[in-house]
């Protein structure tokens, strides 16, 4: 009953953000939104504050200004997402995966990023070399230079 109730969530958001052309600034704090697809979808300037976005896919999604501050996000795959001057403070990224994603000045700080997929252009684009980043070792060597 419990995966039931799961799937026709999911079916309704599904349904609900294929007529909705434009979600940008929608509230989303504090929602578990866990394994919802937002793939493709105009999600700027939209808040995900305190949400939990385990699992979740944002691919090819517009989340320019979006905040996702105090999220739980890990395994969110934001493949090809237009991320530029996002907020992702003390945000858990475990596991994340950004590849492709637009990062301009996109800030992480306190975010929690173990195994997360970010190339060296990204990490160099976000102010991630600026930010208080925990298990920000793996991206020393490139914040150096």
């Amino acid at each position: 009953m419990k995966y039931f109730l799961f799937f026709l969530i999911n079916i309704f958001f599904l349904l609900t953000f294929k007529t909705v052309a434009d979600c940008s600034h929608c509230s989303f704090d504090n929602k578990n939104l866990a394994n919802l697809v937002f793939k493709n979808q105009d999600l700027s300037n939209a808040s995900f504050k305190k949400a939990y976005l385990v699992n979740a896919d944002f691919s090819g999604a517009n989340l320019t200004g979006a905040i996702f501050d105090g999220a739980y996000a890990n395994g969110a795959v934001f493949v090809g997402a237009q991320l530029d001057n996002s907020s992702f403070r003390k945000t858990e990224l475990e596991l994340a995966n950004f590849k492709n994603a637009s990062l301009q000045n996109v800030t992480f700080d306190g975010a929690y990023l173990v195994h997360a997929k970010l190339s060296e252009k990204q990490v160099l684009q976000s102010n991630l070399c600026k930010d208080l980043v925990i298990d920000a070792m793996k991206f020393k060597d490139l914040c150096e230079n």
